[in-house]
């Protein structure tokens, strides 16, 4: 950029691995547009190759993670040694970039954020022919993966300030958080309580498994059926999984004319729901949260103020997330059924939180990055 431009092109480059990276992207992408000089693409790094080779590894991580961990684990841990690896990533990333070549060309970008380590390889060749391009790095975790880091990237964004020590490579890093969406602003704890109709005097569960639904839910609303917490009112969001919403809805509880589920004899209500949209709003008004350990959803859970229960945290990066938010921010990693039913049970005692909970994320991180780049290009 040898002269100011008129309207600068942002291509946002995740990956369709997990919800997380796609919806950090499009947090930036809600933010970028704020600004009329700038003109935003959400790029998928999976259109780099033939949709059912995207669509076969897609397939196979799933059935891993729900099926073989430990491969994951072996994978992740593999890979973020200081071997071999290395040498796979460079391969992978070089490839890409030739596959991806007619596709950058096309868009012809002024700025790059990639929200996935792997998009932000590729990007790292794609600069060393254009040395004018800004390339960003958003990491989704509140850990570093060595396959984040390469040179090229002219600043990493992080989840927090205490990660700064994990990039290892020559560069510039900030830690304004993990981008979120604008549904995260302005959500008041009453209103949102009001609008679900839970009453004041109890504490609201959320079970949520991320977009897939991936937390054994079944199990968990059983074991805390059996208990009759006083108090305690349950509601799983399965996600994109209806199919296990279904089966939670035939198991626990009668069908209403809203389309959720809600137990009728039971001390403990129970509300099942399969995607929704307003998940922002769901957090504001719960006080406590049962979870996988993806970065973004934890992300979400801090700047909304609930407690945050982590149950038997994936290896790889979750087992990496939980560890860095249990020390720092006080979530509980239960790793079996009795040790998640006698937190739940602790935190359904404990006497209501006043009104407007205390967050302990930051919610404008995405209008942050922004502003951040937009500071760097008009600079060029």
């Amino acid at each position: 950029m040898t002269k100011k431009k008129q309207k600068y092109t942002v291509l946002l480059l995740s990956a369709p691995i997990g919800s997380g990276h796609r919806l950090a992207a499009e947090a930036l992408r809600e933010a970028f547009a704020e600004h009329e000089e700038v003109e935003v693409v959400h790029g998928n790094v999976f259109d780099f190759f033939p949709h059912f080779l995207g669509t076969a590894f897609l397939r196979s991580y799933l059935w891993i993670l729900g099926c073989c961990p430990w491969l994951y684990e072996l994978a992740y841990k593999w890979g973020n040694s200081q071997g071999g690896s290395l040498w796979l990533r460079s391969m992978i990333n070089r490839t890409l970039a030739c596959l991806g070549s007619s596709y950058l060309k096309s868009i012809n970008p002024d700025v790059v954020i990639a929200t996935h380590a792997t998009p932000a390889g590729i990007m790292s060749y794609y600069k060393h022919k254009h040395p004018e391009l800004f390339l960003g790095a958003v990491i989704t975790d509140f850990t570093v993966h060595k396959w984040w880091l390469c040179e090229g990237v002219e600043t990493y964004f992080l989840a927090d300030a205490r990660l700064k020590d994990k990039i290892t490579v020559p560069t510039q890093v900030e830690a304004f958080g993990i981008p979120l969406r604008q549904q995260f602003k302005n959500n008041a704890y009453d209103a949102c309580r009001q609008k679900y109709g839970w009453r004041a005097d109890e504490r609201v569960c959320l079970v949520m498994g991320g977009g897939e639904g991936l937390l054994p839910m079944e199990e968990i609303i059983a074991a805390l059926e059996k208990e009759h917490l006083a108090g305690l009112r349950l509601v799983a969001i399965t996600g994109h999984n209806e199919k296990l919403a279904q089966k939670l809805r035939q198991r626990f509880a009668s069908e209403n004319n809203s389309g959720s589920a809600k137990a009728t004899d039971t001390a403990c209500p129970i509300e099942i729901y399969g995607f929704r949209q307003d998940v922002p709003q769901l957090l504001a008004a719960a006080d406590m949260i049962v979870t996988k350990a993806g970065g973004l959803t934890c992300a979400e859970v801090l700047a909304s103020g609930l407690d945050l229960l982590i149950y038997k945290p994936l290896p790889g990066q979750e087992q990496g997330n939980a560890a860095f938010l249990e020390k720092n921010y006080h979530a509980q990693i239960c790793v079996n059924l009795e040790h998640l039913v006698q937190a739940i049970a602790k935190l359904a005692c404990d006497s209501k939180p006043a009104p407007g909970k205390k967050p302990l994320g930051n919610a404008l991180a995405a209008e942050q990055i922004v502003d951040y780049v937009l500071r760097k290009i008009r600079s060029k």
